[in-house]
């Protein structure tokens, strides 16, 4: 760089790390003044630090954050400036970023996860200009070389997924059938329970989520389906906890994007619920509520549209189904709550997540829900035996109150008028426990 020599980017990236606030302020100018008055040799600087695997990586992963961030912005003016200035910027500068943050994929320590970040950030201000059209090729090779290693599998496809992730959330598809259809297939081969690495293994299941959106035609396909399907389910099993808690992920991705495909495979994804919220760790159960609370919300969507003869719009009532067993695997989770969690707006645990996906199943299967929660309730009001009989109670308040929007006027008329008794009852034998902020009788 004509504006640094040698070390000089290197020693600038590490003094705005600096404990010291004077050295850090000095530094951050620095590097904004250089921004502006040499943005392409700074960037040809940056991405060469990321690539370089002798700096240190303090340096590396700041370099790595400076080039991300001269790319977007939260802010929509900011961030129409930097793709103008990106767009405008001399080809050759380009080309050698490129380059860099491809070479960078499968280096140690986390340059390569970084380099994935801002591969996609360039992507998706070239792809929809056509200006990189050798990028999937490029990354697809990636998967395909041999040898290869751990390091580069998990960031290129992690690249993927990023990328996808971006060019997803633009109005247009810019990736053709071709490309879709290579992505998934390397995808899904990282996805396998054969894939011995449980990094690469995670970063597929990842990319997967994100490459979704694209997955239309490939989703109409019966075998090609079967197939995804039945990797992402296996992935519900994987050892990982990583690994089940990012499948479930996609499988609510499914649901709200390709619900009617799932007909054929509600029956397995609801015994593979049981099996994770009755064993699993929270992070995996709560991604396994997320799933039926998805479908829950997609068939309120289409109940409102039942007028319509749109095959897209109808409604297979997988809840409705579902209920009879799915209401007492959530009435479960509900004794699962942390002390004083009613009065915490920022808790979010099993126990809260179960009492969504309960109001959710009451909001659809309406005054059907009602015979399936009340002996709970009133199993559970008036426990006193133990010392987490507590408990018992709250959950007990807490079903009752997280069904009360789902049934109709006369059936909540009942409703309210059975339960006010026995939950004043409560509310005088525990005052500290009973009816907090759970729900008002009144709403």
């Amino acid at each position: 760089m004509a504006a640094l020599q040698g070390g000089q980017l290197t020693a600038l990236l590490q003094a705005a790390q600096s404990a010291d606030a004077g050295v850090r302020v000095q530094a951050e100018q620095q590097l904004n003044l250089l921004q502006q008055q040499h943005y392409g040799e700074l960037l040809v600087g940056l991405s060469a630090e990321l690539a370089d695997g002798t700096k240190p990586l303090d340096a590396r992963r700041l370099a790595g954050l400076i080039l991300k961030n001269t790319l977007d912005a939260k802010d929509e003016a900011r961030k129409t400036a930097l793709v103008h200035q990106w767009v405008s910027a001399d080809p050759n500068m380009k080309k050698q970023v490129k380059a860099s943050l491809l070479a960078t994929l499968g280096t140690q320590g986390d340059a390569g996860h970084t380099a994935a970040l801002v591969i996609a950030k360039v992507a998706a201000i070239e792809v929809p200009r056509s200006e990189w059209p050798e990028l999937i090729g490029a990354l697809l090779a990636n998967m395909a070389a041999s040898p290869s290693t751990k390091e580069l599998r998990q960031s290129t496809l992690e690249a993927l997924g990023y990328t996808c992730e971006e060019l997803g959330n633009l109005e247009e598809d810019y990736l053709s059938q071709q490309e879709v259809n290579s992505i998934l297939t390397a995808v899904v081969q990282g996805m396998r329970k054969e894939e011995p690495e449980v990094d690469v293994r995670h970063a597929a299941t990842v990319a997967l989520q994100n490459a979704l959106t694209f997955a239309h035609n490939n989703f109409s396909n019966d075998s090609e389906r079967n197939y995804i399907m039945q990797i992402i389910c296996e992935g519900t099993l994987a050892d990982n906890p990583r690994i089940r808690q990012a499948s479930w992920e996609c499988l609510a991705c499914i649901a709200s994007g390709y619900y009617d495909k799932l007909p054929a495979y509600m029956q397995d994804i609801f015994s593979l619920t049981q099996r994770a919220v009755q064993g699993d760790e929270e992070e995996v159960v709560l991604q396994a509520l997320e799933f039926w609370c998805t479908v829950a919300e997609e068939e309120l969507d289409r109940e409102g549209e039942a007028g319509s003869s749109d095959a897209d719009s109808v409604n297979h009532r997988f809840i409705s189904t579902a209920l009879p067993h799915l209401v007492p695997l959530l009435l479960e989770q509900l004794t699962k709550q942390e002390e004083g969690q009613e009065t915490d707006d920022g808790v979010w645990n099993v126990s809260m997540a179960a009492g969504t996906c309960l109001a959710l199943c009451a909001s659809v299967a309406r005054d059907a829900i009602v015979p399936l929660v009340m002996p709970y309730v009133t199993a559970n009001i008036q426990k006193t035996d133990g010392a987490d009989s507590w408990r018992a109670r709250e959950a007990a308040t807490f079903a009752f109150g997280s069904i009360l929007e789902g049934p109709g006027v006369e059936t909540l008329g009942q409703l309210v008028q059975s339960g006010l008794g026995f939950l004043l009852t409560a509310l005088k034998q525990d005052p500290q426990r009973a009816c907090q902020g759970h729900h008002r009788l009144d709403d």
